[in-house]
């Protein structure tokens, strides 16, 4: 896995600016997954080769802003592959687990308002 993208792509599952297009249930199940220590592969490099998969920037900065980077990230930043000083940490991304649980629920009528 690479960690090369620094921003979002526009419709990262991530961004507060993307409507959701995930289920609730998957929603919980990516934040659970990141929150520990689960990579993410950016879905535009998902039909790439193994070795060209790229860690995706959303779930990057989402961690980040949590100062929970997950075991990867730390692992390659360590061997100078992942810089996150190079995220742009001004995209909308979500700021906790529990806030895009709730909008994609709000969304898909899941969760009152």
């Amino acid at each position: 896995m690479n960690f090369n993208m620094t921003k979002p792509c526009r419709n990262c599952p991530f961004l507060t600016t993307t409507l959701p297009y995930i289920s609730t249930a998957r929603a919980e199940e990516i934040t659970e997954g990141v929150m520990n220590d689960i990579t993410f592969t950016c879905h535009k490099t998902l039909d790439k080769p193994d070795r060209e998969h790229e860690h995706c920037a959303g779930a990057m900065i989402f961690l980040e802003k949590q100062n929970n980077p997950n075991q990867m990230m730390r692992i390659s930043q360590r061997f100078g592959d992942y810089d996150p000083t190079c995220l742009d940490m001004e995209s909308k991304v979500y700021d906790s687990p529990e806030a895009m649980v709730r909008a994609v629920g709000i969304w898909n009528g899941d969760i009152d308002e």
